[in-house]
């Protein structure tokens, strides 16, 4: 068997890539806390609500640019006037709203919008791109004035925008309309843009199918592949079940990991007595190259609480962007209060590289074995959580299987910790060495997570 080739990467434990056999041993999805309410609907151009937020750091700056509707009435867009906004951080907690005095006749220029109006698109994302000139560092993408079309923009700053010359980027087949998703994925080195489809295939009410979810990509932000879909429903889902939108991301801390948070859209339920038809809730899909991807676990990642005003259509949704706030900490945003005049994003938290892990019960002792890997460094870092209870051991072996000399069970010092980054030691010593840096990992627990491994260079 040819080695998987893991470098000294980081490496996620959210599908069956590394467990060649196991015993006892489940996946399981941690789903994150809420948190502080990070941006309201607190100025006289949000009145209608604010909306599909997209965030990332930049230095020492968390930045956001998200959507705000203007309107006599927050339960309908539909007549609003909607911006492109601004905001940015310290801590990635509390947010600002930066006067910008780009768009004079709103406030006299005291607002934070950033293009005059509705033509410019709406709902943006935006990513920084670390392969490009200092003129096009920040790339932007947004939904056309109609369901018609993904446009582009790019900037030195974050602030002052030029479109792409080759706009719209995506057009006809559409539609659209929906909080379409750029990512640059650095191991390929091209930018995927993931969008709304229609899924035919099933039966529903829109457009002859379902809302779906689909992909195109591009070696330069100019010239794009055709769309094709990745994510729909099946036959695991309710008949009324649609992905509206997708909030895709290259999780650029661990190797091959791409991870998807689609708000679902249940058309034929309804909410409470200020709502449109359909509730919703958010899951939680991954993938290893972007383009095939699995949702393994169907319940909700991120659901509606015992605040009836959650209660309704499209509501909670989730924003591009995973933001490290603390070594500890990670940081996504979704809206919520939809329809209503408090509408806002809340920050929510979940451990670092915490989204899946591998886990062994409390009852006897549960254990994995990793395929042939090879590697470079030379220690072992696992992020791990036990109960006071609870240990992993771990012992290398060559590629058929033998323990090699002084890393095998009985020479593993037990691990009992809740660390994100614990090294492993064998009678006290944590360095690493096999024979042509290849060897495989088998791991026994008893009441205990793992979230990830990595092979690290001193």
């Amino acid at each position: 068997m040819t080695p998987i080739n893991i470098t000294n990467k980081r490496q996620l434990l959210f599908d069956d890539r590394f467990i060649a056999s196991s015993t006892g041993i489940t996946h399981v999805m941690h789903t994150p806390s809420p948190a502080e309410v990070a941006i309201a609907s607190d100025r006289s151009w949000e009145t209608g609500g604010v909306h599909y937020s997209s965030v990332l750091q930049d230095g020492d700056r968390f930045r956001m640019w998200y959507r705000a509707d203007t309107g006599p009435d927050p339960t309908s867009a539909i007549d609003a006037e909607s911006w492109i906004c601004y905001a940015e951080s310290d801590d990635g907690i509390v947010w600002t709203k930066p006067e910008l005095g780009i768009v004079t006749e709103v406030e006299n220029g005291k607002n934070n919008i950033l293009f005059p109006d509705k033509s410019s698109g709406i709902n943006p994302c935006v990513i920084i791109d670390p392969s490009a000139e200092a003129g096009e560092r920040y790339k932007m993408i947004t939904r056309g004035s109609g369901p018609t079309n993904v446009l582009g923009y790019t900037s030195s700053d974050g602030i002052d925008w030029t479109p792409i010359d080759t706009n719209p980027l995506l057009s006809e087949p559409g539609p659209f309309d929906s909080h379409n998703t750029v990512v640059y994925d650095d191991e390929a080195d091209r930018y995927v843009i993931f969008c709304r489809g229609t899924d035919t295939a099933r039966p529903g009410n829109f457009k002859d199918g379902i809302r779906a979810i689909r992909r195109a990509e591009s070696p330069d932000f100019h010239t794009w592949s055709e769309m094709e879909l990745v994510v729909t429903a099946d036959d695991e889902d309710p008949t009324d079940l649609h992905l509206y939108t997708n909030a895709a991301a290259r999780y650029t801390r661990a190797q091959n990991a791409w991870l998807m948070f689609p708000m679902i859209l249940y058309v034929e339920r309804k909410g409470n007595a200020d709502s449109y038809p359909g509730l919703s809730d958010v899951q939680f899909a991954t993938s290893r190259d972007g383009i095939l991807w699995e949702r393994r676990f169907r319940e909700p990642f991120l659901a509606p609480d015992l605040d009836r005003h959650n209660w309704v259509d499209r509501n909670p949704i989730v924003g591009p962007g995973i933001l490290h706030t603390s070594p500890e900490e990670l940081s996504l945003y979704y809206s919520e209060r939809l329809r209503d005049p408090e509408c806002r994003f809340r920050r929510s938290t979940i451990r670092t590289d915490g989204f899946v892990s591998l886990h062994a019960p409390y009852k006897g002792w549960a254990e994995f074995t990793t395929p042939p890997l090879a590697f470079e460094g030379n220690r072992l870092d696992l992020n791990v959580k036990t109960s006071g209870g609870g240990t992993v051991l771990v012992e290398l072996q060559d590629e058929r299987g033998n323990p090699l000399d002084g890393y095998n069970f009985d020479d593993c010092d037990p691990i009992f910790c809740d660390e994100i980054n614990r090294t492993v030691t064998w009678a006290g010593n944590g360095a690493v060495s096999a024979p042509g840096d290849r060897c495989q990992i088998r791991f026994k627990m008893r009441d205990a997570h793992l979230f990830a491994f990595q092979f690290v260079s001193d």
